[in-house]
């Protein structure tokens, strides 16, 4: 696949090409200060878009919309819809601060856009109530394809990215996920990838083996993805270059006969850490990212498998059947000071390592009664486990947004997988449409596009 084929879109492009605009510093950082959730949260109205005519009403209105989830998703306390009918039609430019101050609002961001044929230009402000001052204003401009109310989407993503920075948060709307998904194959029996916006939007297919694909992974700088393909019959590990055209197969250069799978770009993009039985039962095996030098930093008659880095690059997690069950346990990433991790639940696995140097902890799908797999979090400095999903059936394989405070996974709740996103602590939970079938294994990229 052409690497063209797989851009977004020409508005992606053009956001990715650059932005002007002026931000301007408030008079002091405490008129802006933003309090995400709980008492006295921060509250945030996206104003109205002062478009009237069409295309601009229409493209305005994508815009806010995406904006609106973006923030949401983070938590932000947004001003309702039924409260600001009563305003006003707001200048987008000067807007009279006691209209919001009277609808509880403390920060207002307004729109203005532009748009001939395919150029399209995004004014975005953002005021402080409180200080009755300016605190942002940025302008998104590129081209777009006018029939496509989702190539808009990429302009409110790099807005939203952009106010959350004014909240100190790393923002992830233009992060994207890849999963596994038996969509084209009637039998079910045959998966490949899929790639999409971290909300669900603009799928793609970037394999076409027409075999088993699963486990995939990125690679650190968002370019490429790593799994597990059957094309050639026994498990081996495949690095495909998405943007480039090109994928490598057998990456471990496995004999006829043995197996690997379930591979790991080390966070420094130069390693991976996979599971193989090339020495007779599965270990870990860590590599250079092209598959030389590789060795075995297990070595036991345990079956060991599903690795995951730490954000140092200094410990691996994996799971081990070594204490009799599926349990994870770390390690150093030359194989040292190997001790056992989780003691809840009858079966854990699929680990995911917290990016976030903020946050100690790692998440993995976890048997904590008889049934299913729900995802649950372990403290690695308490040992305290949280269980962040319940119900009926599984979820498994979480994966961590790059800034760390979100999840996505696959749950099986009605019959057929499909993705879901929730907070580290369990609490704002929502699925994911991304498509017909079966959807499982995703992996949030940790860079943005």
């Amino acid at each position: 696949m052409r690497p063209s084929s797989l851009c977004l879109s020409a508005a992606l492009c053009a956001v990715l090409a650059g932005y002007g605009g002026v931000k301007a510093a408030p008079q002091s950082q405490d008129i802006y200060k933003f309090i995400i959730g709980g008492t006295g949260a921060t509250k945030v109205a996206i104003a109205p878009c002062s478009a009237t005519v069409e295309p601009l009403r229409t493209s305005c209105g994508v815009v806010r919309e995406v904006l609106k989830t973006d923030l949401d998703f983070e938590g932000f306390q947004l001003t309702p819809e039924s409260l600001m009918r009563s305003l006003p039609p707001v200048d987008p430019k000067a807007p009279n601060y006691l209209d919001w101050k009277s609808v509880g609002a403390n920060i207002l961001v307004t729109f203005e856009v532009t748009q001939t044929g395919t150029e399209f230009a995004l004014d975005a402000r953002t005021f402080s109530v409180d200080g009755s001052s300016s605190i942002m204003s940025k302008r998104y401009a590129g081209r777009v394809e006018p029939t496509n109310p989702n190539t808009f989407r990429a302009f409110a993503h790099q807005a939203a990215d952009d106010i959350l920075s004014l909240a100190s948060i790393q923002g992830v709307t233009r992060t994207r996920l890849v999963f596994v998904s038996d969509r084209d194959y009637p039998d079910r029996r045959r998966k490949e990838l899929y790639i999409s916006d971290y909300d669900g939007f603009n799928v793609r297919q970037v394999t076409v083996n027409r075999q088993l694909s699963i486990l995939p992974g990125w690679t650190p700088g968002g370019r490429g993805i790593i799994y597990t393909s059957y094309r050639n019959g026994d498990p081996q590990i495949y690095l495909s270059w998405i943007f480039e055209g090109r994928s490598v197969p057998n990456v471990t250069n496995e004999r006829p006969g043995t197996q690997a799978f379930a591979a790991v770009v080390s966070p420094d993009g130069k390693k991976i850490a996979y599971s193989s039985n090339r020495a007779g039962n599965f270990d870990i095996w860590v590599a250079n990212i092209d598959g030389t030098d590789a060795h075995n930093l297990t070595g036991t008659p345990a079956q060991d498998t599903a690795p995951c880095w730490s954000p140092s690059g200094l410990e691996i997690a994996f799971t081990s059947g070594r204490s009799g069950s599926a349990q994870l346990w770390v390690m150093d990433s030359e194989g040292l000071n190997l001790r056992r991790l989780s003691t809840v639940g009858n079966y854990n696995d699929a680990c995911a390592w917290n990016p976030s140097r903020e946050f100690s902890e790692i998440a993995y799908s976890s048997r904590l009664e008889d049934g299913g797999f729900e995802i649950a979090v372990v403290d690695l400095a308490t040992g305290q486990v949280r269980q962040l999903t319940t119900g009926r059936g599984s979820c498994e394989y979480p994966s961590w947004a790059p800034n760390g405070r979100h999840l996505v996974f696959a749950c099986n709740r009605g019959g057929t997988w499909q993705l879901a996103q929730t907070d580290r602590m369990g609490v704002r939970m929502r699925s994911i449409a991304v498509g017909p079938g079966n959807s499982q294994a995703p992996d949030w990229s940790q860079t943005v596009r």
